[in-house]
C-alpha cells in the first residue's frame, strides 16, 4: 500500500459516539512514577574513574545489610538509581550514611520531579 492511500484510510476513520470517550492515562502514570520514585533514592559516587554497578551492588548489599534487595540502576557518569524494596530500609540508608564505595564517598538524595537527574 502505498503512503497515499494509508493517509487517506487514516483521515476516513471515525469513532462512534460510544467510542469516542477519551481514556487518561496520564494521572495514573503519574501517580505510578510518583509511587516508584518515594522508594529510590538516587546517588552518585564522587570517583575519578568509572564505577563496576555490579561491584557496587555486592558492596551495598554486604554493607547496607537491607531487608530486601536493592535495585541498582547506572543513569552514567557514577550516578545510580537505588531502588528499595521497603520504605524502612530507605529510611535507614539515608540516617546511616555517610556511605562510601572503594575509598569514594557516595552523595544520595531522593529523586525530586520529573527532569534530567544530571541537573
Amino acid at each position: 500500500m502505498d503512503p497515499e492511500e494509508l493517509i487517506r484510510r487514516c483521515r476516513a476513520i471515525r469513532l462512534s459516539e460510544e467510542e469516542g470517550g477519551r481514556v487518561s492515562f496520564k494521572t495514573k502514570m503519574k501517580a505510578k512514577g510518583e509511587k516508584i520514585a518515594a522508594g529510590c533514592l538516587v546517588g552518585k559516587v564522587l570517583h575519578t574513574r568509572g564505577v563496576n554497578v555490579e561491584g557496587l551492588k555486592t558492596a551495598m548489599q554486604r554493607v547496607w545489610k537491607t531487608s530486601r534487595e536493592v535495585k541498582i540502576e547506572s543513569l552514567g557518569d557514577n550516578t545510580f538509581m537505588f531502588r528499595f524494596g521497603s520504605e524502612a530500609d530507605k529510611r535507614s540508608i539515608m540516617v546511616g550514611g555517610p556511605w562510601h564505595f572503594d575509598r569514594a564517598l557516595i552523595v544520595l538524595t531522593e529523586p525530586a520531579g520529573i527532569g534530567d537527574i544530571k541537573k
